[in-house]
């Protein structure tokens, strides 16, 4: 990686310059030199150089790969909180307790995804980031209608997931996002399922929809895993 050579170079260069301050540190006390401003100002550029050739350090760590990894992490953070709130939700507004068990129960998933996420996220190095519900809205809906939408859902995750597991060869990423993945397989299976069981069910739900708006820096163009 470019940036990676760059900052050895970087790291080679404040080595030298190090080196040659102290020369001229060694120099300035052998030959004598009565001079307070220039002392202070030699040891100065000593401490100086010496601070950033320790920190430059962090520049030859950074991998870019696994800081695309955390952006991609983020985005399937919010489509895990954005689960966790909508199955809740939904759970709290309908009658029929087997279903709204149902509900609770994948909710309680999205929610175990989203610490795994999140902790895989600071594992990386990066930080966990969410943003709150920006907008709500009434609407009336039926069960059908309800579980429709939690199809459509499940379907965004799975296909954003194998997206980042076609972009990203890292092993330890690969196995983590495959086994979520493999939850919201079970999920969408569970959610068709539920779909035949309740497809003549005419009640109504009403309830207040919240949405988060895409807070994500960037455009598509920007996200490696958006064809």
């Amino acid at each position: 990686m470019k940036f990676n050579q760059s900052a050895r170079f970087l790291k080679d260069e404040l080595q030298k310059s190090l080196e040659k301050a102290k020369e001229c540190s060694g120099l300035f006390k052998k030959e004598g030199i009565k001079n307070y401003e220039i002392k202070e100002l030699l040891e100065d550029i000593e401490k100086g150089l010496g601070n950033y050739a320790s920190k430059i350090d962090k520049l030859i760590q950074f991998d870019e790969e696994k800081y695309t990894i955390v952006q991609f992490l983020n985005e399937v953070l919010k489509l895990e909180y954005n689960g966790i709130w909508d199955y809740n939700m939904y759970a709290s507004s309908i009658k029929d307790p087997v279903l709204a068990g149902d509900l609770k129960r994948f909710g309680a998933s999205e929610g175990m995804h989203a610490l795994l996420v999140a902790n895989m996220v600071k594992k990386m190095g990066g930080t966990p980031q969410f943003n709150p519900p920006k907008y709500r809205r009434e609407k009336k809906l039926s069960v059908k209608e309800m579980l429709e939408e939690h199809k459509k859902g499940e379907i965004e995750a799975i296909e954003l997931l194998e997206r980042g597991m076609k972009k990203f060869s890292d092993p330890e990423f690969q196995y983590f996002i495959g086994k979520i993945r493999l939850d919201e397989q079970e999920h969408l299976k569970e959610v068709e399922k539920l779909l035949k069981e309740y497809k003549d069910l005419q009640a109504i739900i009403e309830v207040t929809d919240y949405r988060w708006r895409d807070d994500y820096a960037g455009n598509e163009k920007d996200r490696p895993w958006v064809e």
